[in-house]
């Protein structure tokens, strides 16, 4: 092997190992990258924001057809414990695609926005800094979208982590957590 062939190793071998170097030092094991799905291109969820002076943000369009998401957990308590209702609480990030599967498919069916009539439903944005995250870590949500039920006092009784499939596997999650309220 001549000095030229070995010096051009030796260089090649010293910037193959800065490359490396460099490449590790700008992932961080503490740092969590969000992995980007189909879901979550082209999609147009809404930032939440916390209402300033109402309990309930009512739908955009005013008709029987959406959802009144509480985003207020304090007040949506309040109310659950004052009417004797459940507490149905969407656990949710703004990069989710699957958060926004659900908001598009489940959140929209006639009979879960029927059903949303009997019981307080809440979103609660885990990464807003606020409520939300601490509700989010206290109830040790660990994925996106995480379903909750819960009743006036707090007590969890019933909770999925993860996309529910279908309208159909939704109500029996809620019965699922109805029956054990009883």
């Amino acid at each position: 092997m001549t000095k030229a062939a070995a010096g051009l190793i030796l260089k090649t071998c010293i910037a193959l190992l800065f490359v490396c170097a460099l490449a590790g030092a700008q992932s961080s094991p503490k740092r969590r990258t969000p992995v980007l799905t189909s879901d979550d291109l082209g999609s147009s969820r809404e930032v939440v924001k916390q209402p300033v002076e109402a309990e309930v943000q009512p739908s955009s369009s005013g008709d029987a057809g959406t959802i009144e998401w509480y985003r207020d957990l304090r007040r949506a308590f309040e109310v659950a414990r004052a009417e004797g209702k459940l507490l149905v609480v969407d656990v949710y990030t703004d990069w989710c695609g699957w958060c926004k599967k659900m908001d598009k498919t489940i959140y929209t069916d006639p009979a879960i926005v029927a059903f949303s009539r009997q019981q307080i439903f809440v979103k609660v944005n885990a990464e807003d800094g606020g409520q939300g995250q601490r509700f989010a870590q206290q109830m040790r949500v660990k994925g996106y979208p995480t379903t909750l039920v819960l009743d006036g006092q707090g007590k969890v009784l019933n909770i999925e982590t993860g996309y529910i499939a279908s309208s159909g596997a939704f109500g029996e999650f809620i019965q699922r957590a109805r029956d054990r309220a009883k």
